[in-house]
């Protein structure tokens, strides 16, 4: 699949703006300096050419709690059911007002609520894209195309085979940020 997925990038990076894209994460972090301030995520977008404009153009950052729940022994506490729930109608207005093309859920919670799916390992969907309703807040289908978290205490990416996953997840993003639906990789 990656050799197919680079003819579409390479094809995909000679063509107009980028589609509006919405990563959401879990919780916001504790700082934020820019609307942007997520330096390991985007260290993975410049690696396969997406730039800084394209960024702060059309990308929004966002997560399922606008708020950072607190972290104990130096690890981010992941937001409660409840937490998400109270959150909702904030997270639905702010995908409206932005008005996503696209969709990247950014980790595990995060992914789980965009597919509202249950559960199952990351791998089950890094790598893979999905046209569905977001969160089950937007009235419609977006493609939708799920990342691990790039925190730095994660080992998810360093386990065999789930790198190659990320590089076909992010060569995916690509593809379809530039506007292409590829016929490979959906669920």
């Amino acid at each position: 699949m990656s050799d197919k997925l680079n003819k579409y990038m390479q094809a995909s990076l000679d063509q107009g703006p980028l589609l509006r894209t919405a990563f959401i994460g879990q919780a916001m972090p504790r700082n934020k300096l820019t609307p942007h301030d997520w330096p390991s995520l985007n260290q993975w977008l410049y690696s396969v050419g997406i730039t800084g404009d394209d960024i702060e153009r059309h990308f929004l950052y966002s997560a399922l709690v606008g708020y950072f729940p607190g972290a104990v022994n130096g690890s981010h506490i992941a937001p409660s059911k409840e937490d998400i729930d109270d959150e909702r109608q904030r997270l639905k207005e702010s995908l409206m007002a932005f008005g996503p093309e696209v969709v990247v859920p950014v980790g595990k919670l995060s992914i789980l609520s965009c597919l509202n799916e249950s559960g199952g390992p990351l791998s089950k969907y890094i790598g893979n894209w999905y046209m569905a309703n977001p969160y089950g807040l937007y009235g419609r289908e977006l493609p939708i195309v799920p990342l691990p978290h790039p925190s730095g205490a994660s080992t998810w990416v360093y386990i065999d085979g789930h790198r190659e996953l990320l590089n076909t997840a992010l060569l995916l993003l690509c593809v379809v940020v530039n506007g292409k639906i590829p016929t490979e990789g959906r669920h």
